[in-house]
């Protein structure tokens, strides 16, 4: 969600006018991949080798409204996966990243294995595929079929503006119905999730019956409570002007502006809709999106869920924590896609 630094900065001068919200909102649903805000690691080497792993990528025209979403198939065998990342916690501060690095092989020198099930990964606002690359080796390396995918409106993707999963979770199912014409086996569907793609998992899960499991890192309750929290957490000197019925404003005009109701991206409505149990990790240092939201989901989520906190992670350490989380993601998943 970086590039809200851009719509704090365009608001800037705007405070004394009646023009706020309106310019909040448009910018808001703005598809992220026309910013020209970079996100977080985007020079980062492990990211560029994303791509290698891909076995086969490939575009699927989704809608109303249209877009086109870029694909890539990550499947089971053997990687010889390494992810070496060490962090310290300087008391009253960030985490700081003192050494990462990760290794795989290209898809072309592993040797598939028959999958144990299909997992989908969804990355973060303002990211794109190769962002989830490193979780999709591991998950791959253990056996399952994943695939990573740019969310509209991000990466390759086409899309005129984000819904915040109202038009995504639709976006998804029909990739799962794509993935099913080449030969998947979609009958039970795992999903694994970053912030943003977190959210859209669960939606996703409230109307697709496909999926049996989710797996949900710092997910939002709610975008009209995660949008302004974020801004004032993480840009507190350009947000600072931005009233609550400013922002209110604009959540409606959100909608109106990009063609969705927010009754479609209602979270815990689809989680009282879906049976697919969730497995919820959160970083309790995290300042941009309150541990708060996954506990209030936790507690809505279907029998069977958890709730894992991180005690010194925050927003943008808790996805780096591949090696960490590793063994509870991956027993999640074998619990969860188990034929009967």
């Amino acid at each position: 969600m970086i590039h809200l630094r851009a719509v704090a900065l365009a608001l800037t001068g705007l405070l004394l006018g009646g023009c706020v919200s309106s310019i909040l909102a448009h910018k808001i649903v703005a598809p992220p991949n026309k910013s020209g805000i970079r996100p977080l690691f985007a020079d980062s080497e492990i990211l560029k080798h994303g791509p290698d792993a891909f076995a086969a990528t490939w575009i699927v025209d989704v809608g109303p409204p249209k877009a086109r979403i870029a694909v890539a198939s990550i499947e089971a065998g053997d990687y010889g996966f390494t992810y070496d990342l060490e962090m310290s916690y300087p008391e009253g501060k960030d985490p700081k990243i003192d050494s990462f690095n990760a290794y795989w092989r290209a898809a072309a020198q592993v040797q598939h294995v028959p999958p144990r099930g299909t997992i989908l990964l969804l990355h973060g606002y303002l990211q794109n595929r190769n962002y989830v690359v490193p979780w999709a080796v591991r998950l791959a390396q253990a056996g399952f079929r994943c695939a990573v995918l740019d969310l509209r409106g991000h990466g390759a993707s086409s899309g005129d503006h984000i819904s915040f999963g109202a038009f995504e979770s639709q976006d998804i199912t029909q990739v799962l119905d794509d993935l099913a014409r080449r030969g998947w086996d979609v009958s039970r569907v795992g999903l694994f999730g970053v912030s943003y793609g977190a959210s859209i998992a669960l939606l996703t899960a409230g109307h697709d019956s496909r999926v049996n499991t989710v797996v949900a890192l710092e997910p939002f309750a709610s975008a009209e409570r995660a949008v302004p929290e974020l801004m004032r957490a993480a840009f507190a000197n350009e947000a600072r002007g931005i009233t609550d019925r400013q922002f209110a404003a604009a959540h409606v005009k959100e909608a109106k502006i990009a063609g969705f109701r927010w009754s479609q991206a209602d979270i815990q409505a689809a989680l009282a809709r879906t049976s697919a149990p969730v497995l919820f990790i959160h970083g309790e240092k995290d300042g941009w999106l309150s541990p708060d939201h996954s506990r209030e989901l936790a507690r809505q989520a279907p029998a069977g869920s958890k709730l894992v906190l991180s005690p010194l992670d925050n927003h943008v350490s808790l996805p780096l924590q591949v090696a960490k989380f590793a063994p509870q993601v991956v027993a999640w998943f074998e619990a969860g896609l188990r034929k009967p």
